[in-house]
């Protein structure tokens, strides 16, 4: 089983599950931190354009429908290629009341009027976030975003921002095998990494709090393609997706989940399948989303047929990466064939292309389902 293979990463802590991977919430004492976090490429320029308006408005109800909170705010996007591979963070605090509550966010392109809308249901506990996620802050022409890596040489600045509620004693930065101590920290903690840095980049960065006898390592949050999820695939398409993963008992219950409970169905089922449940990020969340959209990008054959619906995707999907691909494209009086073998798994999986159009059937569907 997929999630049975996944390597859990053992974090401590008291965290508010994450509702979706690009929309992080955590809560404090001064209040409900909403970080909204857009892949560059959800936004559009018109011809020849240095730049983009933008108008962001975000709505918060409550369980009970009723409207706690709204928000507008206008931000310019410069059109930079080096702002390609990266996220823009939004970050927003509210004052809200323990329980469910639904964030609607809508993007408006001012000039083009193009709008995308989005909505999330999320919930608020009567605990403070004791870790919260340790964001990486670039900036760079005055313009701030969270960089796909620490390459330091073009940018302005490069921050670490972290909140936490925990007592923490010591905060400890291991930075490229050197050790950075800062003695009772306080929150929000903030750390200019461009002034402590000696090189043009950085390989390795985890901080880690000290309470009492317990220590907690955390890693910062880089961009990563599977920050725009949400936006490439409807809530319908997710849960076919989760078709691939889920057991007998969990499939049966989300199958039969009505239209508008499809966000809720689909964080339980995460909340119910993270490794680390006590952290703000789900491990096997983001490794899912990674192999959704690899074998999207790898397998799709035309418009009707997406890659991660083929039963290459499929595999893939639930698998992995194959350990040896054999390649049979050419064969005499047959049809073209590839065979993927899983050694580990002591798994086999033949695929031919019976029409010659590219598209790959499973010719052995019992091996998918067989025990070990």
């Amino acid at each position: 089983m997929f999630r049975r293979i996944l390597i859990s990463l053992f974090l401590l802590g008291c965290l508010l599950p994450v509702f979706a991977q690009e929309i992080m919430i955590e809560v404090y004492e001064s209040g409900t931190d909403v970080w909204i976090i857009l892949p560059y490429e959800v936004f559009r320029f018109g011809k020849d354009e240095t730049s983009a308006e933008y108008q962001i408005s975000t709505q918060i109800k409550n369980s009970r429908g009723n409207q706690v909170a709204v928000e507008e705010n206008q931000i310019t996007i410069p059109n930079r290629d080096w702002l390609r591979g990266t996220a823009i963070p939004i970050r927003k605090s509210y004052q809200l009341s323990t329980g469910s509550h639904t964030l609607n966010l809508s993007i408006r392109n001012r000039k083009l009027g193009d709008k995308q809308s989005f909505s999330r249901a999320f919930s608020v506990g009567s605990q403070a976030t004791e870790l919260g996620q340790v964001y990486l802050i670039a900036q760079r022409e005055g313009f701030s975003f969270i960089p796909d890596s620490m390459e330091l040489s073009a940018l302005d600045s490069l921050q670490i921002k972290h909140n936490f509620a925990i007592g923490a004693s010591q905060l400890r930065l291991d930075l490229d095998g050197e050790t950075f101590i800062y003695e009772n920290p306080e929150s929000p903690f903030e750390l200019e990494l461009t002034e402590i840095v000696g090189s043009d980049s950085i390989s390795s960065l985890v901080l880690s709090l000290d309470e009492m006898n317990i220590r907690y390592q955390l890693e910062p949050l880089l961009y990563k393609p599977w920050f725009s999820f949400n936006l490439r695939y409807s809530l319908q398409e997710q849960l076919e997706q989760l078709r691939y993963i889920a057991n007998q008992n969990e499939w049966r219950v989300l199958r039969r989940v009505p239209k508008n409970k499809h966000t809720d169905a689909i964080e339980s089922f995460w909340q119910a399948n993270d490794p680390s449940p006590g952290t703000v990020r789900n491990e096997n969340r983001e490794f899912f989303y990674q192999r959704v959209l690899h074998a999207d990008d790898q397998f799709t054959i035309h418009s009707r047929m997406k890659g991660w619906k083929s039963d290459r995707g499929r595999i893939y999907i639930k698998f992995g990466e194959p350990d040896q691909v054999v390649n049979d494209t050419f064969p005499i009086g047959r049809p073209p064939s590839i065979t993927w073998h899983y050694f580990r798994l002591n798994r086999r999986f033949v695929f031919t292309d019976e029409r010659g159009f590219g598209q790959y059937t499973l010719r052995n569907k019992d091996e998918e389902y067989m025990d070990y």
